[in-house]
This record gives C-alpha cells, structure tokens and sequence, in this order.
C-alpha cells in the first residue's frame, strides 16, 4: 500500500433552496453538528451537592444528631487540618462481606459455616454421579436397545 498519509475530511454541501424553505416554514431548528460536540463544555466549578443528593436526616431521640449539626460537624471535618501523624491507607472494599451481611443480618457466621458445607456435598455428590453416568458405547449397550 501507499506509505502517505490521507487525510479524509467530509465538506457538507448546501442545502437546496426548497429544503430550506420547507424547513423555515415548519420551524425547524438545526441540531448539533460535528463542530458544536468538539467545543469544551462549560465545567461548573461549584461541585455542590443539591438538597436532594444529600443523605436524609431522621431525628428519633432527641440526643440524635440533627441536620445542622450534621452540617456543621461536615464544614469543620473538610476545613480542619489533616492528621499527617497516620499513615495513609487505600483498602478495596470487600463486596462479598457487604453482600452477605445486608442478605442475612441475623444469622452468626458458624450456621453460615454449616450451609456452606452442606451445599459443598450436595454438589460433590451431584459430581459423582455425573461421573457414573458416563456413556459406553460397548456391545451389549447396543443389544439392550
């Protein structure tokens, strides 16, 4: 093949006469084009959450926290100095504890344990049998049939 580099571009011809007049008289209105998706976008640089992004507070005692102070506690927390004297530690969260403790909050991890194992022998055992059933093709599977 041919070692230059081609440079394809796409020129959009004129629209006919008539087209253009179809479309004033139906009040159409152009949408984006190729050159208006290349244009940066207008960052907004508040990045505040709206109201109702925010966590809901519920009041049920009166020692419960409320929504100002919540506030107030949040403003101090990101406006206070950072502790260098710790370390700092990135963990991945662990999605198979999450998963299993918000599906079973009331059972202890040892009737886990026992389920676990129960369903590990019921599958070793479906295993053995898948294993016995394997096909032969010998003669005297030919004359049962």
């Amino acid at each position: 093949m041919s070692k230059r580099k081609r440079n394809v571009a796409f020129l959009k011809p004129d629209e006919p006469a008539f087209i253009t007049r179809m479309k004033a008289a139906a009040g159409y209105k152009e949408g984006p084009t190729v050159d208006t998706k290349r244009e940066a976008l207008s960052f907004d640089e508040d990045g505040d959450d709206y109201d109702d992004e925010e966590p809901q507070v519920v009041v049920l005692k009166e020692g419960d926290l409320t929504a100002e102070e919540a506030s107030k506690a949040k403003v101090e927390k990101e406006e206070g100095p950072a502790d260098l004297t710790q370390r700092v530690v990135f963990k991945k969260p662990d999605k198979a504890k999450k998963t299993e403790s918000s599906e079973t909050p009331n059972i202890d991890s040892s009737s886990l344990k026992k389920s676990s194992d129960k369903e590990d022998t019921k599958t070793s055992s479906k295993k053995k049998l898948k294993a016995k059933s394997v096909l032969s093709f010998t003669v005297d599977d030919e004359e049962d049939s």
